[in-house]
């Protein structure tokens, strides 16, 4: 009985431990599975992220393919902007696994289980295509404003799309790349103030195109008839208008230099403008007034100092309504420093046998944050042409090294980078002008995957691959060591990359 007793109880411990062992082992199995699908995962969206590069490198037309596995319970690929986003379901939440290109990519590819090819092609567009890409349709204008009879004529035209898109308008109905305004925005809404225009009918026609280039091939009509006022149900009269002052009062001190000035004026006759003057000058113009009722004029950016300021308000028949005069001291000085912007690479006449540059500089200011930078390039090409343009980079952080990089051409070339604070005055501060020649076009070679690619790509002026950093010292004295040894191939013979500064 003893020894049977002892047996039940040595089967019991035995099967607690097996349980626990097996309990264990399951744990372990489903966490290294859970450890190979994000795996899976990082390294598809790296490789697609890489190959984009590659192709955005080599310019229009260069295509490429991407071999990779996607793991199962992937909810969704999204391909947009600058970054390939993976949603991968890991336990009872959804991880974001992404990763960045240099170039804007557009595309989709199934979130399914399995192993890919994918097409990586750059399009004439400038956009990266991954996958399957069939956007052809063009975006639509879906509202407009102003419509029908308004009675003003301070006038901004609004214009929404359905998408994001760059929009430009004209007063005829001509092709969207030969309209003369561009609209600001390039989200979903688009605006551009005309300002003040005549009593009568007004005609605009309105075309956009999207991101990948798709343009409308026909305009939205933007119309509108202004109609101040029907002077012939007004009896003529001779009374000015009467002009009061409500804000700042008189002798305000003003801290910030935003202000908000606001008056009210009564008349027989209707109000045909008002405005605002400001140490004898007139400052703003309104057109859209309503007697009766606190009017409101909107001033920024008024330094220090003292100002008087009235309204004058004239109506349907000519008569002039003049307020008193208040003064107004303002007691904050605005930012007149200009941001101080240094170059940092490509020197000065720098010769470069790779043809994507990396431009590099920094920016300061003593007073106000940036708002953004802008690189102007002019170049003169090989074969008998030349180009200019200009880049914006933002967000911009301060004393620190920002980077824009660009596919040039063969050619020599001229540039400096200009930099705008966030001050009401927008000082923009500019760098010098430095020269560079580019002895090769985009496309006739890819280099980023080489050693000496890459330092030149990243601001230096050739590399070559050694066994060991000491060995660098043969082939400069003071070599740059990238990280990794990815550019370097043929073992641990070659397998640090010098870069001659």
């Amino acid at each position: 009985m003893r020894r049977s007793q002892v047996s039940v109880e040595y089967i019991l411990i035995v099967g607690i431990a097996l349980i626990i062992l097996l309990t264990f082992f399951y744990y372990a199995i489903n966490r290294s599975n859970v450890t190979v699908r994000l795996n899976q995962a990082s390294d598809a969206v790296t490789t697609l992220a890489k190959t984009a590069d590659t192709v955005y490198s080599l310019g229009p037309g260069s295509k490429d393919y991407a071999y990779i596995t996607l793991p199962y319970g992937i909810e969704s690929i999204l391909i947009n902007g600058s970054r390939i986003l993976l949603k991968l379901r890991v336990f009872s939440s959804v991880s974001d696994i992404y990763s960045d290109s240099k170039a804007v990519v557009v595309g989709s590819i199934a979130a399914v289980q399995g192993t890919y090819k994918i097409p990586v092609e750059m399009l004439d567009s400038g956009v990266v295509e991954i996958g399957s890409y069939s956007d052809v349709t063009p975006p639509q204008i879906i509202w407009v404003d102003p419509s029908g009879t308004i009675n003003y004529n301070d006038v901004t035209l609004k214009a929404n799309t359905n998408e994001n898109a760059k929009c430009k308008f004209d007063s005829n109905d001509i092709n969207y790349s030969l309209m003369g305004y561009d609209f600001s925005g390039e989200a979903l809404t688009h605006s551009y103030h005309l300002g003040i225009l005549a009593e009568g009918y007004h005609s605009y026609y309105a075309r956009c195109a999207d991101t990948i280039g798709n343009t409308m091939n026909s305009s939205a009509v933007i119309n509108f008839t202004i109609e101040i006022i029907n002077i012939t149900n007004e009896t003529a009269e001779q009374n000015d208008p009467l002009v009061g002052l409500i804000n700042p009062n008189d002798n305000t001190i003003d801290n910030d230099g935003a202000v908000l000035f606001q008056y009210n004026v009564t008349d027989e006759s209707s109000i045909s403008f008002c405005e605002l003057i400001i140490n004898k000058s007139i400052d703003q113009i309104a057109s859209n007034v309503m007697k009766g009722k606190t009017q409101n004029f909107t001033k920024s950016g008024m330094d220090y100092g003292n100002y008087s300021w009235n309204v004058n308000c004239t109506d349907v028949f000519g008569n002039e309504g003049e307020s008193i005069k208040w003064k107004l001291f303002i007691n904050y000085t605005q930012d007149h420093d200009l941001p101080t912007v240094k170059l940092v690479a490509p020197a000065n006449n720098t010769i470069r046998n790779y043809w994507l540059i990396k431009f590099s500089y920094n920016v300061s200011d003593a007073t106000s944050a940036i708002s953004f930078c802008e690189l102007s390039l002019f170049g003169v090409l090989d074969f008998n042409s030349s180009l200019g343009f200009s880049v914006r980079d933002a967000p911009v952080s301060e004393n620190t090294i920002e980077s824009i990089t660009l596919p040039l051409m063969k050619g020599n070339y001229t540039w400096n980078v200009s930099c705008t604070d966030n001050s009401y005055l927008a000082n923009v501060g500019y760098s010098e002008s430095r020269r560079l020649r580019i002895n090769i076009t985009a496309g006739e070679e890819a280099f980023l995957d080489s050693c000496a690619g890459i330092c030149g790509y990243n601001g230096f002026s050739n590399g070559a691959c050694e066994n060991t950093p000491s060995k660098c010292s043969n082939y400069c004295s003071n070599c740059y060591y990238p990280s990794g040894d990815q550019y370097c191939i043929g073992g641990p013979e070659t397998d640090t990359c010098c870069c001659i500064p």
